[in-house]
């Protein structure tokens, strides 16, 4: 009973603090009546919003709808349109795999959505956070579900605060057995206690209150509950391997960092560039012959991925 009451509460409190702090952004509350529109944008908005934060995804997600309106036109585009059509947003291979998945709806499922998560699943580039976001925003299936925030809003709340180093106590399938509870709690029949709105709140709420860095105890309708309440101390950041790149300048620069740079580059370069050309874009200290391998096997990788093509010494992005 006494867990029961615990949980109850908590859903209350992320109700009343959601209604006075509800934030609009262009994929919620979209007033679309077609589920697959509705459920494109709601697709196009999570993918952008993986690795991305929310004002440059604001600006980006209204631009790239204009390109493809239509999951249809999308599905059409080809590696050259949605890579132009992404430019601002990095980690370009989301772009392909968005577009790829949008062929798979299309293809596999006649154009439709599918409304349960082992068949959404099933779709190339959708993971089991996207899958349930897709339930949730665009079906109002109540779904349950873990992201960066929720986790983060969960365990603080009913496990306590992450270690010193950031890193938790629970992993994720320990606490999706309180989300489940949760939700349920949480779908208490109001007409605007939905789906689509508990899974905002709860994003709204670990950006905006129970941050990761200095999360806002003293304006948190749950610090009388909260088992972290004034306990956060990160001060060290979990190890992390050294992911490849080289010194450049006197600054080492990882791998990934120069493939966005070259394919950048190449947005603005139709008629394709030589390697001399990319090189001295890319490295401010290029050298043909001591760097030429390392970039054309960097130029390989992104032709592998489908992002660039080489014709006759010169690369582009591929058709």
């Amino acid at each position: 009973m006494i867990e029961n009451e615990c949980h109850s509460m908590f859903a209350g409190h992320i109700w009343g603090w959601y209604f006075r702090h509800k934030r609009s952004l262009p994929w919620r509350d979209v007033q679309i009546t077609d589920d697959t529109q509705r459920a494109y944008m709601v697709l196009v908005s999570e993918v952008m919003l993986q690795q991305t934060q929310v004002p440059r995804v604001e600006v980006i997600f209204k631009r790239f709808l204009r390109e493809f309106p239509t999951l249809a036109d999308l599905a059409r585009a080809s590696n050259r349109d949605v890579i132009l059509a992404w430019r601002g947003m990095g980690y370009n291979a989301r772009a392909l795999r968005l577009r790829d998945a949008a062929r798979t709806v299309i293809e596999k499922f006649d154009g439709a959505f599918p409304r349960d998560v082992t068949s959404l699943r099933s779709i190339n580039g959708i993971g089991p956070y996207t899958a349930a976001a897709i339930l949730n925003f665009a079906f109002n299936i109540p779904t349950p579900c873990i992201d960066t925030n929720i986790r983060r809003i969960i365990h603080r709340v009913f496990t306590g605060p992450e270690k010193r180093d950031g890193t938790w106590k629970k992993n994720d399938r320990i606490l999706m057995r309180t989300v489940h509870v949760v939700l349920r709690h949480a779908m208490n029949h109001r007409k605007e206690h939905d789906a689509r709105n508990w899974s905002a709140a709860l994003m709204d709420f670990g950006s905006l209150v129970c941050t990761k860095r200095a999360p806002r105890c003293d304006v948190c309708p749950l610090r009388s509950s909260c088992r972290s309440a004034g306990k956060v101390t990160i001060t060290l950041q979990a190890t992390k391997t050294k992911e490849p790149g080289r010194e450049i300048a006197g600054r080492f620069v990882p791998n990934r960092i120069i493939r966005g740079r070259i394919v950048e580059f190449l947005r603005d370069h139709h008629l394709g560039a030589s390697i001399n050309n990319i090189g001295a874009h890319a490295c401010i200290d290029w050298d043909a012959k001591g760097h030429g391998r390392w970039l054309q096997q960097l130029l390989e990788k992104l032709q592998r991925d489908g992002m660039v093509s080489e014709k006759k010494g010169a690369w582009k992005l591929a058709d």
